[in-house]
C-alpha cells in the first residue's frame, strides 16, 4: 500500500513538471518578457531637448517680436501726437487741437486693445504648442511602456544635488519624491531620441512603430 502511494505521488509530480514545462514553452515572447512595474521620465528635460518643441517656440518668439515692433510703432505715433498737442502748435479749443486730441484718445484705445489681443493670442498659441507636444510625448511613452511591459511611467527630475550650489535648487532637489532609482528604468533618453529622429526632415515620412518594433 505504501509502495503504491509513493509511486502515485512520484507519477503525479512528474506529470506536473511536464505540464508546467509545456506551458512555459507555449508562452509568447511578450508573455515571457520580464515585467517592469515602474518607469521614470524627466518631462522637463525632454521638452527642453526636443527639437520640434524648440522650433515651434522659436516660431512663436518671432511672431511675438513682430507684434512688439508693431506695438512700438503705434506707441511712437502716439508719443508724437502727444508732443504735438502740448507744443502749442494748435490753440487749445481750436478745431485742429480738438481733432488731434480725439485722434490721440482713439489711438491710445486702439493701442491698449492691440496689446491685450496680442497677449491673449500668444498665450493661446503657446498653450496649443505645449498641448501638441505633450500629447505626442504621451503617445510615444505609451508605445514604449506597452512594448517593454511597464505598468506605470512616473514623472521625475533627474538633476541631482551635486549639480547645483543654489540654496533654493538644493532644497528642491532634496525634496524630490524619487530619492534613488535604478538607471535602467529612466526612459527619458530613449523617448527623446525617438522623437528627435522622427522629427528630422529625412525621417518625417517614416511611420512610427505601433506595436512591433521597440524604441531603442
Amino acid at each position: 500500500m505504501k509502495r503504491f502511494t509513493l509511486f502515485t505521488f512520484c507519477l503525479g509530480l512528474a506529470l506536473s513538471v511536464v505540464q508546467t514545462s509545456a506551458t512555459v514553452q507555449a508562452q509568447t515572447p511578450a508573455e515571457t518578457q520580464s515585467k517592469k512595474s515602474i518607469g521614470l521620465i524627466d518631462m522637463a528635460h525632454l521638452f527642453k531637448e526636443y527639437k520640434k518643441f524648440a522650433d515651434k517656440r522659436d516660431t512663436l518668439r518671432n511672431e511675438i517680436k513682430g507684434s512688439d515692433e508693431q506695438a512700438k510703432a503705434m506707441a511712437e505715433k502716439l508719443k508724437t501726437m502727444q508732443v504735438q498737442l502740448k507744443s502749442g502748435t494748435f490753440a487749445e479749443g481750436s478745431d485742429e487741437f480738438n481733432q488731434l486730441e480725439a485722434n490721440l484718445i482713439t489711438g491710445a484705445t486702439q493701442f491698449e486693445a492691440y496689446k491685450k489681443t496680442q497677449q491673449q493670442r500668444f498665450l493661446r498659441s503657446e498653450s496649443k504648442v505645449y498641448k501638441e507636444i505633450y500629447l505626442e510625448v504621451i503617445e510615444v511613452v505609451g508605445t514604449y511602456a506597452n512594448y517593454y511591459n511597464y505598468d506605470v511611467i512616473v514623472r521625475f527630475n533627474r538633476s541631482t544635488v551635486s549639480e547645483t550650489d543654489s540654496a533654493q535648487d538644493l532644497i528642491t532637489n532634496m525634496n524630490k519624491q524619487v530619492v534613488w532609482h535604478n538607471q535602467g528604468i529612466d526612459i527619458t533618453d530613449q523617448v527623446l531620441k525617438f522623437l528627435n529622429d522622427r522629427y528630422q526632415p529625412v525621417a518625417k515620412t517614416a511611420t512610427a512603430p505601433a506595436t512591433g518594433a521597440p524604441l531603442k
